[in-house]
C-alpha cells in the first residue's frame, strides 16, 4: 500500500525545475517582459495562470473562466484617486497570451516592483509531465535624482553652487552630501581642490516606497591654500554614464603675508612725491590706512590684484607736497 502511495504522488507532484534563473535588470519608468512557456501544442490546455512575486500573487488568469485580473500592487493606481484618468488602463499588469506563451508585462516599472517572480501553470492534463512553475529574477535600477550639499550642522539649507565662509584659517568645517533617488545605493566620491577626500557615508532606505537616501559627511581642515578653493561632492551608480556633481567654493580668511614700503625716497621740497605700501598675501582685501604729520595734505589711490593662491594684493600710493617742515617726519 505504501509502495502505490508513493506512486500516485510521484505521479501527480508538480514539475519544478529551477535550473539557472534569468535575470532582467529594469529601470523605474521602465517596461518589462516576463516570460512564461505554457507551450500547449506539447501539453495541452492549462485550467489557470497564476503569477507571483516572492509570495505575492499579482495575477490571475482563466482561460475556460474566462478570468484575467491584475492584483495587488498592480492595481495600486486604479486605487489612487489622483490617477483617476487612466481609467481602465490603471493596472500596471497585462498579461500576454500566446500558445507558448503567458507573459506578464509591467508598465511603467517602479522601484519596489523587484523580487523574485513566479508563473504557476495548471495544465488539464497533467500527464504529460510539463514543467509548470517558471522563474525569473527582476532587478530595479535607478539613476540618482539629485545631489546636494549642506554644511553638516545647517542640513536643511542646500549651499550648492555657493560661496560658504568666510572661514578662519585653521579651522575645521563638516559638510554633508546627498543624493536621493538611486538604486543601487551611489558611491560617493569627494575632492577638494585637488585632493581626494574620505567621507563618512550613510545608506537609508524607505520601507515603504523603496526610496534610498545616500548621506556622506566629510570634515575639511582649513589652511590659507583653501582660500577661493572648490569643494567637490560627486555620486554614481551603475545607471549613469557620468557622475552626477555638486561644489562650493570655499572662503578662507588669511593673515597678510608681508607688508612693506618701497624703499626710501628722498622728496624735494613744494615737489609732489608718491610713496606706495602694498600688503600681499591677505584674504579678504586688507585695508591700508596712512597716518602723516599734522596738516600735510595727501591724497591716496589703491589697486588690487588676486593672486593665484585666491589671495589679495593691494597696492596703495599716497601723493602729497613736502616742506621743510616735514622733513625726516614719519609717514
Amino acid at each position: 500500500m505504501k509502495h502505490l502511495l508513493l506512486l500516485v504522488f510521484a505521479l501527480l507532484a508538480p514539475n519544478i525545475i529551477r535550473g539557472e534563473i534569468e535575470e532582467i535588470v529594469a529601470k523605474a519608468g521602465d517596461e518589462v517582459l516576463l516570460s512564461c512557456p505554457v507551450n500547449t501544442p506539447e501539453c495541452g490546455d492549462f485550467h489557470s495562470l497564476k503569477w507571483y512575486r516572492d509570495s505575492s500573487r499579482m495575477y490571475v488568469y482563466s482561460p475556460a473562466a474566462k478570468f484575467s485580473n491584475a492584483e495587488g500592487v498592480l492595481m495600486d493606481r486604479c486605487l489612487d484617486i489622483s490617477q483617476r484618468s487612466l481609467g481602465a488602463d490603471c493596472a500596471r499588469g497585462y498579461l500576454e497570451v500566446t500558445d507558448t506563451n503567458a507573459d506578464l508585462k509591467i508598465t511603467p516599472i517602479e522601484i519596489t516592483d523587484e523580487g523574485e517572480y513566479r508563473c504557476e501553470i495548471t495544465y488539464l492534463d497533467v500527464s504529460n509531465n510539463c514543467p509548470v512553475v517558471h522563474f525569473t529574477n527582476l532587478r530595479t535600477v535607478a539613476a540618482p535624482e539629485y545631489v546636494s550639499m549642506s554644511i553638516s550642522s545647517n542640513p536643511d539649507e542646500d549651499i550648492s553652487g555657493q560661496v560658504v565662509g568666510p572661514y578662519s584659517s585653521g579651522s575645521s568645517v563638516a559638510f554633508s552630501c546627498e543624493s536621493g533617488g538611486g538604486k543601487p545605493a551611489p558611491s560617493v566620491s569627494w575632492r577638494f581642490g585637488e585632493e581626494d577626500l574620505e567621507g563618512e557615508t550613510t545608506v537609508d532606505e524607505n520601507i515603504l516606497n523603496g526610496d534610498i537616501t545616500v548621506t556622506s559627511v566629510v570634515v575639511v581642515d582649513l589652511e590659507r591654500e583653501h582660500s577661493g578653493a572648490y569643494l567637490y561632492c560627486s555620486v554614481i551608480n551603475e545607471v549613469l554614464d557620468e557622475p552626477l556633481e555638486t561644489q562650493v567654493q570655499v572662503d578662507v580668511n588669511v593673515a597678510v603675508k608681508s607688508v612693506f614700503i618701497e624703499e626710501e625716497t628722498t622728496g624735494q621740497e613744494d615737489t609732489e612725491m608718491v610713496i606706495s605700501c602694498s600688503a600681499v598675501g591677505g584674504r579678504p582685501l586688507p585695508v591700508i590706512s596712512w597716518h602723516m604729520p599734522e596738516g600735510v595734505e595727501f591724497e591716496t589711490e589703491e589697486e588690487s590684484e588676486i593672486l593665484e593662491d585666491e589671495t589679495f594684493k593691494l597696492i596703495s600710493k599716497l601723493t602729497f607736497t613736502p616742506t621743510r617742515e616735514e622733513n625726516e617726519k614719519y609717514v
